[in-house]
C-alpha cells in the first residue's frame, strides 16, 4: 500500500425501518360524504394517534382509521380484558361516531370491527348492501335517546341490610317481586303508550343500568329530529304528574347504535 493513502472503510446504509402492520377500523357508515374537512383536523382515531378518513365502499362512505394491527388484531381480546385499555378506546370510538353524526345520518359500528385492508372493507359492505340501506330507510332524519324512571327514595325505600338467613332471602326475594309488579303499574303502563305513540321504534334499555333497584322503566327510542319537543313535553308533563315520586331522565341525543343491524366483526 503506497505511503501517505488513507482508506475509508464505507460503513453499510441501515436497511430502511419498515412500518408497522396495520388494519382498518370501522365507526360508521354514512350514504353522502357528510362532514367539512376541518372536521378532520381535530378527530384522533380509536387508538389516540391515527386520523380519521372517509374511504368510498360500494356507494356510501365508510369512516375509518389505520391502527396498528398487533394492538387492534391480534391481541384485540387480551386488551379488551383491560377495563382502563377498553374504557379509553371505546369513548375514543364513540366521540368518532358522535362527530360524524352532527354533519350526516349514520350507521354505527360496533367497536372492535376492524379488515385487514381497504379490499375486504368493500367485500363486506357490498355483501350487506341491501341492509344497509334498508337501516338507513329505517333511522334517516331520526336519533337514538334513553329514558329512564326512577323511585325516588321516600316512595321505594333501599335496604342495604345484609341477608343473614333464609327468612330474611325470602323476604328479600318478595319484595324484589313487589317492586316488579310496581313497575307494570297502571301509571307506568300509560307512559309506555305515550313514548311509544311518538317514537319511530323501541328498545329495551342496557342490562347493566337495569341492575339499579330504584329504576322502574328503561327503554331507548329511535325518534325523528323534529319530535325532540314532543319527548321534553311528555317527560315535563309526566314529572309534574310524579312529583315527590318518580324522576324521569332523558339522555341523548345519540347516534342510533340501538337500531341498526348486528354485523360481525371481519378478520
Amino acid at each position: 500500500m503506497a505511503a501517505g493513502v488513507k482508506v475509508t472503510q464505507l460503513a453499510k446504509a441501515a436497511p430502511p425501518r419498515q412500518a408497522p402492520a396495520t388494519v382498518i377500523h370501522l365507526y360508521a357508515v354514512t350514504m353522502a360524504p357528510g362532514p367539512l374537512p376541518d372536521l378532520f383536523r381535530r378527530l384522533r382515531g380509536v387508538d389516540g394517534a391515527a386520523p380519521v378518513e372517509r374511504l368510498a365502499c360500494a356507494g356510501l362512505i365508510c369512516w375509518v382509521s389505520r391502527v396498528p394491527e398487533a394492538e387492534f388484531a391480534r391481541n384485540l381480546s387480551e386488551n379488551m380484558q383491560n377495563l382502563d385499555w377498553l374504557a379509553a378506546a371505546t369513548t375514543r370510538h364513540q366521540e368518532v361516531v358522535s362527530a360524524i353524526a352532527q354533519a350526516a345520518d349514520v350507521l354505527p359500528a360496533r367497536f372492535g370491527i376492524e379488515f385487514l385492508d381497504e379490499k375486504s372493507l368493500v367485500v363486506h359492505v357490498e355483501s350487506r348492501r341491501s341492509v344497509l340501506e334498508a337501516d338507513f330507510n329505517r333511522i334517516r332524519g331520526k336519533e337514538e335517546w334513553g329514558v329512564k324512571v326512577f323511585a325516588l327514595p321516600s316512595a321505594a325505600p333501599v335496604s342495604n341490610k345484609k341477608i343473614r338467613t333464609g327468612k330474611e332471602y325470602l323476604q328479600a326475594k318478595s319484595a324484589l317481586v313487589r317492586r316488579a309488579v310496581k313497575r307494570s303499574s297502571p301509571e307506568l303502563v300509560e307512559f309506555a303508550k305515550a313514548l311509544q305513540s311518538m317514537a319511530d321504534d323501541v328498545a329495551e334499555g342496557g342490562k347493566f343500568a337495569a341492575t339499579r333497584r330504584d329504576m322502574e322503566f328503561h327503554k331507548t327510542i329511535l325518534l325523528k329530529r323534529k319530535d325532540r319537543k314532543k319527548l321534553e313535553s311528555l317527560a315535563r308533563s309526566y314529572s309534574r304528574k310524579w312529583k315527590d315520586q318518580r324522576r324521569i331522565e332523558c339522555t341523548g341525543p345519540w347516534p342510533p347504535f340501538s337500531f341498526v343491524s348486528r354485523t360481525e366483526r371481519s378478520e
